[in-house]
């Protein structure tokens, strides 16, 4: 099958690319749900949960903040430039950024090392000593990851800007195998500390994976660090903007731990276990295709060939709705079947599946949103503008944390992603009137209009089956339900099932009636 995928990804096209990424993150967020149907099941939410998701935290902010979004954004859209020109120069700059950001971040991580106790009381105010304590010693161990996570991003930009995603792919698969080890393997032997010693090895597996196929394309380590490089001077400018953008889920997590913290015991568990169900469809549909359409976007804008810079962008804008609308729709109709069919067994209780499929609902109105972001974000990286972005994102986060705070403090969890779910919606449509802002000063304002109605056009159409596809899942919910015990885990997958695919197919019949294109590719690929 790899061989064959490889195959596939040699002759390169951002449908053929956004394939390759979503069958592989859909893989990797299959091997993540059964790691947290493990954890669910084991500890329940609970103190240990908490102290787990808690521990992440620290190491996770200063990655997200340095490194992850952060480095590929400005790597990518120069790499891509070099490697038309000199192929060793480009290699020769991959290694300076390589070198730089290790020694980076391995000073960082260091410092926060020595300040950890602190800083873990900054990110969870409100745990007494006893679950402090543990989530101070994993969070030591977890600052091994960001400077093991620093080397893989770096292998990870130097393939993707070569329109090679497949090893990519695998590497998260491995990171949540090592996770999932931790667990069942070192966890019963060590205590807590084996859990970190997972999450330590799965960080391994994501960058080892890498390195052959980045030396199968040519790269070379070289100990290098070429200040003065035009080229690093050019990513350099790109990245210091970016790293004050950082992503609104990221935020929304760390306002969750401090807010948290005072909540009752499980609600940070709750909360990262509702964001990484609704961070599957994101991860298959929303991260492949900006992911696939990022190096191709780059291209464009470094050719000056603004009609495909706006082709490439309306196709991938209306592919991700296309997949994302009926999905949020579905997710928020189903979203208690969802959470009791995944994480429904051993000790999490019947309340900790209604917080979870609450707070998922919340979650589920504002996927839209956060599905066009990555790739309205990346439409300016790829411009080489990452201040707008970076502004925007500034407002999002402020504006998060103001909401999760006033609703949190009265609806608890629920009130947290309320904040997410509103400040996502403002992230996407102040991208959106930006990007276009600015695509008038390149593009004749006919076409522009073309973009524009040929985007909104087909929402409408994309809209109008998802509405007809929520109204046959809601019937067929009730329907089935009295032919069902839908007490039991079989019952449920029964209703759930058939509802999911009856209403999947209404929604492909709806949209291709409409003419919509992908509805159409669809139905002729499965013969419909």
């Amino acid at each position: 099958m790899i061989k064959f995928i490889k195959n596939f990804e040699n002759s390169f096209t951002v449908s053929k690319a956004a394939f390759i990424v979503g069958f592989f993150t859909l893989a990797s967020r299959l091997v993540g749900l059964l790691r947290d149907r493990l954890f669910a099941s084991h500890f329940g939410a609970g103190d240990i949960l908490d102290v787990y998701y808690a521990a992440f935290r620290v190491p996770d902010f200063v990655f997200n903040l340095l490194i992850l979004g952060t480095l590929s954004i400005a790597f990518i859209p120069v790499f891509s430039e070099l490697l038309l020109i000199d192929k060793q120069k480009a290699y020769r700059t991959a290694n300076t950024i390589l070198n730089s950001t290790l020694l980076l971040m391995g000073v960082v991580c260091f410092g926060l090392f020595l300040f950890v106790k602190p800083l873990t009381k900054l990110f969870v105010p409100g745990f007494p000593a006893d679950k402090l304590a543990d989530t101070i010693q994993l969070t030591r161990l977890f600052l091994i990851s960001p400077v093991i996570f620093t080397l893989s991003n770096v292998f990870t930009s130097i393939l993707n800007a070569q329109k090679k995603f497949l090893i990519v792919g695998l590497a998260p698969v491995l990171y949540n195998l090592g996770i999932i080890f931790g667990l069942l393997v070192l966890y019963p032997k060590y205590g807590l500390i084996g859990l970190g010693y997972g999450v330590i090895l799965g960080a391994l597996l994501h960058l080892f994976i890498q390195v052959p196929e980045a030396i199968a394309l040519g790269f070379r380590w070289q100990a290098v660090l070429d200040f003065k490089d035009a080229a690093f001077k050019k990513m350099t400018k790109l990245f210091i903007p970016k790293i004050f953008g950082l992503d609104n889920s990221q935020v929304s997590l760390l306002i969750g731990s401090i807010i948290g913290s005072f909540l009752a015991s499980g609600s940070i568990a709750i909360l990262n276990l509702a964001n990484n169900l609704q961070a599957v469809p994101l991860g298959i549909f929303a991260l492949s295709i900006s992911v696939a359409s990022f190096p191709v976007l780059s291209e464009a804008y470094a050719q000056k060939d603004t009609g495909a810079f706006l082709n490439i962008l309306s196709k991938s804008l209306v592919q991700i709705l296309f997949f994302i609308i009926p999905i949020a729709v579905a997710i928020l109709l189903l979203r208690a079947h969802i959470v009791r069919l995944v994480y429904g067994a051993g000790n999490f209780s019947w309340e900790d599946t209604t917080l979870t499929y609450k707070t998922l609902g919340i979650f589920a109105l504002s996927l839209f949103s956060q599905s066009l972001a990555p790739l309205l974000s990346r439409s300016f990286y790829a411009r080489q503008n990452t201040i707008i972005p970076v502004i925007i994102n500034s407002f999002t986060m402020v504006l998060n944390a103001l909401l999760a705070y006033i609703f949190g403090k009265t609806y608890g969890v629920i009130g947290i992603a309320v904040g997410f779910t509103l400040a996502s919606i403002f992230n996407a449509l102040a991208l959106f009137i930006a990007l276009h802002y600015f695509l008038r000063n390149d593009v004749d304002k006919k076409v522009l209009k073309q973009f524009d109605f040929g985007i909104f056009e087909q929402i409408g159409k994309i809209a109008a089956a998802a509405l007809a596809a929520g109204l046959t899942i809601y019937g067929a919910l009730y329907a089935i339900e009295r032919f069902v015990n839908t007490r039991t885990v079989l019952g449920l997958l029964i209703q759930a099932g058939i509802a999911g695919i009856v209403g999947g197919a209404i929604y492909l019949l709806t949209a291709s009636s409409l003419r919509l294109t992908q509805a159409k590719k669809l139905l002729a690929y499965i013969k419909l």
